[in-house]
């Protein structure tokens, strides 16, 4: 099957772009019907929108990064799940990158995500570094969310709290739409 683009999909429906760009993301400016059909072309060619353009257009990527020492721990594994749930009910994609406790590696996954088109990132971990790492994101472009798991023997559920105030704290920083958003929590 031929990949098809906006521009395919405006030549097959004889409507503009701008018009099937409009009718794919529902607004009410364009007529139901218009937006029934378009949909309906775009559905049989399996058309799936530039998640680049989209977030170059809207400033937005709804994807956020999770930086843990390691994703195989019950631990980080259980604030991992609550925070994808949590994340994916606000229409988010998320990112997961390992540090494996090397030294200076949740900087380094810091940096390597500051041209990754991510909203936000959540840091978790047991190191002390936690606390020199706030330091350093004072000048992230994204709103950062640092948490030092200090107590390792709690349940599961307590973990998952975790996990849910920190996707909670990290939309509340995405929203206020401020450059200097760095909590610890």
């Amino acid at each position: 099957m031929m990949e098809v683009t906006m521009k395919t999909l405006s030549q097959m429906s004889g409507y503009s772009v701008s018009t099937v760009s409009k009718a794919l993301r529902d607004k009410k400016d364009i007529s139901v019907k218009t937006r029934q059909i378009i949909k309906e072309l775009a559905e049989s060619y399996d058309f799936v929108p530039n998640n680049s353009a989209i977030a170059l257009r809207s400033q937005k990527s709804n994807t956020i990064a999770v930086i843990v020492p390691q994703i195989d721990s019950m631990i980080y594994g259980s604030m991992l799940n609550t925070i994808q749930m949590e994340a994916y009910k606000q229409g988010y994609r998320v990112v997961v990158q390992q540090y494996l406790n090397f030294e200076n590696g949740e900087l380094e996954c810091l940096k390597s995500l500051r041209n990754g088109g991510i909203d936000g990132v959540i840091v978790i971990g047991t190191s002390t570094a936690l606390e020199e790492l706030q330091q350093n994101t004072k000048d992230q472009f994204f709103p950062t969310i640092i948490k030092r798991v200090e107590d390792l023997t709690l349940k599961a559920q307590d973990y998952k709290h975790f996990g849910k105030k920190m996707i909670t704290s990290l939309f509340s920083k995405i929203n206020i739409n401020d450059n200097m958003r760095v909590n610890v929590v």
